[in-house]
C-alpha cells in the first residue's frame, strides 16, 4: 500500500507543505478554515506522521492545551499568560491555541488531541452550551475557566468562575443605592450554559426586587471589543437620553461606551455613571478611572491549574465559584 506523505496532504488541501506542518504542530498562526481543511484531508487520506521526521521531544512530552476563544479579549489574554506562568512553575507543559470568537473550540481540541494526545485542556472564553455530549465523551481532563460548568456531567470536567448572576445584582444594587433607576445595559443575555451572559440577568433580578421596570430600549447587544461598545452606546443615544447610568458586562465595552458618551457631549460621571466588569489593568487609566466588578485573575489562574492537575491525577472534577469585588474608580456618582 502506498504511503501517504505530507506532500500529498498539501496537494490535496491546496496549501503549502509548510502550512500543513504548522497545522500538524498545533501552531496558532493558521487560519481556522485552512486548519480544518487540512485536518479533513489528513483524516480522509489516513495520513500518519513519519516517526523519524517528527520532533522526538514532542512525541515524548505530555502537553496540556490552553484554548483561548477571543483574540481581542484583554481579560482572557491576561488570564492565559498567568496560567502559562503557573504551569511552568508546576511542571505542566502548556501549548496555547488562540482562536476567533466565532470558531469552534471543541473542533480545535479534537484536532489538537489527534496530533498531540493531550493530557488536559483549559478552555478560556468557551461556550459549552449545545456541546454537552461531545464534551462528556471526550474524556480528557478539562477546566472551564471563567465559565460556570457545573451543569455538565463527567468526572473529568471542572470549572472556576465568578458568580456572574450575583455580580450583576451587585452592580445594579450599587447604582440603585446611588439613586439611579434609568440604567442602560450593554452586552448580552444568555442561558446558564454561557454564564457570562448571566450578568445582565442578575441586573434584571435586582431591578425586579426593587420594583423598577426594565426598559428594553435601554439595552444593546454587543461583543467584547472597544468598537462594539462605542457603537452600541451610540445606538442607545440615538434613541434615548433619559438614562443616568450604564452597566457593561466587560471593561472593554465600558471603555468604548465612555468614548461614545464623550463624543455625544455627555460627561462621566457628571451626566452618566458607568460600571464595567473584569478589572483589567487598562480600566485604571481611563479618564475618569473605571468603577468595575473585578474578576480575581490571579486566583482564577491558580485554581485552574490546581483543578487540572488534580483531574490529570485521576481525581474527580470540581466546580468553584468566586465572588466578584468592586474596584472603585471615578466613573460613578450619587444623583
Amino acid at each position: 500500500m502506498r504511503i501517504v506523505t505530507i506532500r500529498d496532504v498539501a496537494k490535496e488541501a491546496q496549501v503549502s507543505i509548510s502550512t500543513v506542518s504548522r497545522v500538524l504542530n498545533g501552531r496558532p498562526d493558521v487560519d481556522e478554515t485552512t486548519r480544518q481543511r487540512v485536518m479533513d484531508v489528513v483524516d480522509r487520506l489516513h495520513y500518519v506522521r513519519n516517526a523519524n521526521a517528527a520532533n522526538l521531544k514532542q512525541r515524548h512530552t505530555d502537553f496540556a492545551a490552553v484554548v483561548l476563544k477571543g483574540r481581542r479579549n484583554l481579560f482572557l489574554t491576561d488570564l492565559a499568560e498567568r496560567i502559562l506562568a503557573i504551569g511552568r512553575k508546576t511542571g505542566i507543559r502548556f501549548l496555547i491555541e488562540i482562536i476567533d470568537e466565532k470558531a469552534d473550540e471543541f473542533d480545535t481540541v479534537r484536532a489538537l488531541y489527534r496530533e498531540r494526545k493531550l493530557t488536559g485542556v483549559v478552555y478560556l472564553g468557551s461556550n459549552p452550551g449545545g456541546h454537552e455530549k461531545e464534551i462528556e465523551k471526550l474524556e480528557i481532563p478539562c477546566v472551564f475557566a471563567t465559565i460556570e460548568a457545573a451543569f455538565l456531567k463527567g468526572e473529568h470536567i471542572s470549572s472556576v468562575s465568578v458568580n456572574n448572576f450575583e455580580a450583576g445584582q451587585k452592580a445594579a444594587k450599587r447604582l440603585i443605592g446611588l439613586g439611579h433607576q434609568r440604567i442602560a445595559l450593554l452586552g448580552y443575555f444568555a442561558p446558564q450554559s454561557n454564564s457570562t451572559g448571566q450578568r445582565l440577568h442578575g441586573v434584571l433580578e435586582c431591578l425586579r426586587r426593587h420594583g423598577i421596570p426594565y426598559d428594553e430600549a435601554l439595552y444593546e447587544e454587543c461583543d467584547f471589543t472597544l468598537p462594539a461598545g462605542y457603537e452600541a452606546m451610540g445606538r442607545i443615544l440615538a434613541r434615548r437620553r433619559d438614562f443616568t447610568a450604564v452597566f457593561c458586562i466587560s471593561d472593554v465595552i465600558a471603555m468604548g461606551a465612555m468614548k461614545a458618551l464623550s463624543d455625544h457631549g455627555l460627561s462621566v460621571p457628571g451626566d452618566v455613571s458607568l460600571i464595567g466588569f473584569d478589572g483589567i489593568e487598562q480600566a485604571a487609566y481611563c479618564t475618569p478611572s473605571l468603577t468595575t466588578l473585578c474578576q480575581p485573575a490571579g486566583e482564577i489562574a491558580e485554581i485552574t491549574v490546581e483543578l487540572l492537575t488534580a483531574s490529570m491525577r485521576g481525581q474527580k472534577g470540581r466546580h468553584v465559584l468566586l465572588p466578584a469585588q468592586f474596584t472603585e474608580g471615578g466613573s460613578v456618582r450619587r444623583l
